[in-house]
């Protein structure tokens, strides 16, 4: 082209085109349609393209109300949607959704979203009957494309600096089964606040989580930690459940047991973790309050509490253990009833037996439980046999005592020792052992009765003989022991003052000649003291209990009618009340409700002859009395050393895994010889049942440990005394400090020196009251 042409051409264009007024003016019509398109044009997009995405892809309805975008800030806010499952029931909706999206995202070639804002999110789940969900059968229709073979698909380079959901609400619907018929069980979170910071999906990050939201029928949880996404989904942190409504799960447990919820919440609070290499763990307490289960068809109390509490648990499901720091249960209630025909209200409870498990779960390890004690305070037990001619009924209250720490990877049974309060003054008490997992295998119980009304049990008489009882007091003693499935019992039984009242008909009543048999039983104290040797295989379908104890009592009365001549010179006729004789428990100052009782009687005696004066010499007897001295000077020993190391003094069992360097200094003060590598061997030597290999039996270890630092205890004349004078004391006060119609004047009242007794009967020892005149 000619020089000319292209210069007047270059003209053209410098005035035409690229003078400055056309490029303000192109950049002006370039903004108005960046603006239209993305103030107008794009929200109707959105909009359209997800309304018509759901309904083509997915055959579902979804509803907005209004989408606004701004392409200066990049902003996204979508208001009122609603999505609608295939039968016109709500899936899921917000209130609003509000994105930020960063002009950083062009530099850093990734989506960053400085803010995604979601209030009142509503997501409505539920299971059908067919195990299907909603969501899964939403997801099962995805007609998307899926990734090639060995190629993996990409994920997007994602950050999002700060995600926030308010008032969010998840409901749950659950399609049960119950006796052909479908109930349809409701759950609902409401108030749901996630808070999510710096999230992206690079490998190996975490981020803060904080998660809150209450339950809709009660509760609150929290969650405070980190979550990872890739490579795999990990959580850890600390997390709360506080207050939540037990009765929430009773759809679930009627689904294997006849109960009603009535009360009860869960409280939580601890440290959570999942991962790939650890399904699940959970360190922190747990409690359950106010608990209250009932007979589902009766509507009848069956058993709760005021408070279940433990101050530390740990659950590890990847090495199946679940340990518990010493579990406290106040205010428990239990309600026992045999009926007519013979079953109990627990035995009915159940209403489907568990499904058999295949071979492979035979083989599957089981959980490792360890609870380092039970600790009980203020129980009540209700207990009705409504199978007998007369109904019968009472109650065991007050009930507290402890049982010690159960293992299941120890063979070392556990130790129960429990007291309660029969009646108005009646009494209670269990010693002995129990392995909670093997009952039939190793059991050693006694049960001590004091002071019942014989009255009251006069169902058991009339079942027993056709006779009731009219007047007196009964001690009893069972001690049993079970070792392999055989049972051997003796059982004592101890009547006071017994009178026999009217003949009832009775056709399990055997034929005896009671009146013959007491008076023949009957000593110089109004007293029948009965030994009975039961003895039988509890393994056995025909073993039963009630008749064994029938034919023993028979044997022994059979035994004593034969010889009546022989049993003649035992009667004296003298006064069978002891009023000079108060009984007290080993290495204990206080008194009994049957010792309350006959003090008491003897108030009322010596209110009507005042001029006799008491002596109280207070007893004890060094070898009855030294054990429980022993061990609980070994435990306060225990708790000045936990309060020298700053330890918590809650935990003072000589037998806690968290005390044994403590237990076994203790011990190497008072055995310097011992060599504590050799106790170890001594408690390696057994096997465990799931292997050949020798295993270390740590609680039967720390037990002995404790066994033999009790031991080493020192007890000295002065301590015993000293405990004399306090059982005298008790009993001056008892006496002096009644109300003011029956108690007696101080002066009345003279505590002599201390008194070393004998203990016959290793269970009590007794104080001879002394009288002389004024």
């Amino acid at each position: 082209m000619h020089s000319g042409s292209l210069h007047r051409f270059g003209s053209y264009l410098k005035t035409k085109w690229v003078s400055p007024r056309r490029v303000r003016f192109w950049l002006l019509v370039l903004v108005i349609l960046y603006t239209l398109l993305g103030f107008f044009a794009l929200p109707w997009i959105i909009q359209y393209v997800a309304v018509n995405t759901a309904k083509e892809d997915f055959d579902r309805e979804l509803r907005i109300e209004s989408v606004q975008t701004n392409p200066y800030t990049l902003t996204l806010q979508i208001n009122d949607l609603e999505l609608d499952d295939v039968d016109e029931r709500q899936l899921l909706g917000w209130e609003r959704l509000f994105v930020d999206l960063t002009w950083a995202s062009i530099t850093n070639q990734a989506w960053t979203f400085e803010t995604i804002h979601l209030e009142q999110p509503i997501i409505q789940e539920e299971r059908f009957t067919s195990g299907e969900t909603r969501f899964s059968r939403l997801a099962s229709e995805n007609t998307g494309t899926e990734p090639k073979e060995n190629e993996p698909a990409q994920l997007p380079a994602l950050e999002i600096r700060k995600l926030n959901v308010e008032r969010g609400v998840l409901r749950f619907a659950d399609n049960l089964k119950n006796d052909e018929k479908t109930e349809q069980v409701s759950l609902a979170l409401q108030s749901i606040g996630v808070s999510l910071q710096d999230f992206t999906l690079q490998k190996d990050a975490s981020f803060p989580l904080r998660l809150d939201a209450q339950f809709y029928e009660g509760g609150k949880v929290n969650f405070d930690g980190q979550l990872q996404v890739l490579p795999t989904f990990a959580l850890e942190g600390s997390t709360s459940i506080n207050e939540l409504a037990l009765m929430q799960a009773e759809p679930y447990l009627q689904q294997f047991m006849n109960v009603r919820l009535d009360s009860g919440t869960l409280t939580l609070n601890g440290k959570i973790q999942t991962d790939t290499q650890q399904p699940f763990t959970f360190q922190g307490s747990a409690g359950i309050s106010s608990l209250s289960i009932k007979e589902g068809t009766k509507d009848e109390p069956l058993i709760g509490w005021q408070t279940l509490e433990t101050q530390q648990l740990n659950l590890n499901l990847s090495d199946k253990q679940f340990e518990s720091a010493p579990i406290t249960i106040e205010g428990l209630s239990g309600r026992v009833v045999i009926y007519e025909d013979k079953t109990t209200n627990f035995g009915q409870l159940v209403t489907q037996s568990p499904e058999t498990t295949d071979s492979k779960n035979e083989d599957t390890d089981p959980f490792s439980i360890t609870i380092e004690a039970i600790e009980l305070a203020e129980g009540t037990i209700h207990f009705a046999d409504n199978s007998l001619p007369l109904p019968f009924s009472t109650r065991i209250h007050t009930l507290s005592g402890e049982v010690s720490t159960l293992s299941s990877s120890s063979a070392e049974p556990a130790r129960v020792k429990l007291e309660g309060e029969v009646a108005e003054y009646g009494s209670a008490r269990v010693d002995g052992s129990v392995h909670a997992w093997h009952p039939t295998r190793q059991t050693n119980i006694n049960l001590s009765f004091r002071n019942l009304q014989i009255p009251e049990y006069s169902p058991y008489t009339v079942n027993f003989a056709g006779r009731k009882i009219a007047g007196g007091t009964m001690d009893l003693d069972l001690d049993y022991s079970v070792n392999n499935n055989q049972l051997d019992g003796k059982n004592n039984l101890l009547l006071h003052d017994l009178k026999l009242g009217e003949k009832m008909a009775s056709s399990n009543a055997m034929d005896l000649p009671l009146d013959l048999a007491i008076a023949l039983l009957q000593d110089s104290n109004g007293v029948i003291d009965l030994t009975l040797p039961v003895s039988g295989n509890v393994g056995n379908p025909q073993f039963d209990f009630g008749k064994i104890i029938q034919q023993a009592v028979g044997n022994a009365i059979t035994s004593v009618v034969t010889a009546p001549f022989s049993f003649l010179a035992s009667l004296v006729g003298a006064d069978s009340e002891e009023l000079g004789q108060v009984e007290f428990l080993a290495g204990r100052t206080d008194l009994r409700p049957p010792q309350r009782e006959r003090i008491a009687k003897l108030r009322e005696a010596l209110n009507q002859r005042p001029q006799l004066v008491l002596e109280l010499a207070g007893p004890f007897n060094k070898s009855f009395d030294s054990p429980s001295l022993k061990r609980k000077k070994a435990k306060e020993a225990l708790q000045q050393k936990l309060a020298e190391q700053a330890r918590k003094i809650s935990n003072s069992s000589l037998t806690s895994e968290a005390n044994q360097d403590i237990v076994e200094a203790m011990f190497t003060s008072h055995y310097p010889e011992a060599e504590l590598a050799t106790l170890k061997a001594r408690f390696t030597e057994q096997q465990s049942e799931s292997t050949d290999e020798p295993a270390f039996d740590a609680l039967a270890y720390r037990n002995h440990l404790a066994e033999k630092v009790i031991e080493a205890q020192p007890i000295t004349d002065s301590e015993l005394k000293s405990l004399a004078n306090a059982r005298a004391e008790t009993v001056r006060e008892a006496l002096v400090n009644a109300d003011a119609d029956t108690a007696i004047a101080a002066e009345r009242v003279s505590i002599l020196e201390p008194k070393e007794v004998d203990s016959s009967d290793a269970e009590r020892v007794a104080m001879e009251v002394g009288v002389s005149a004024d």
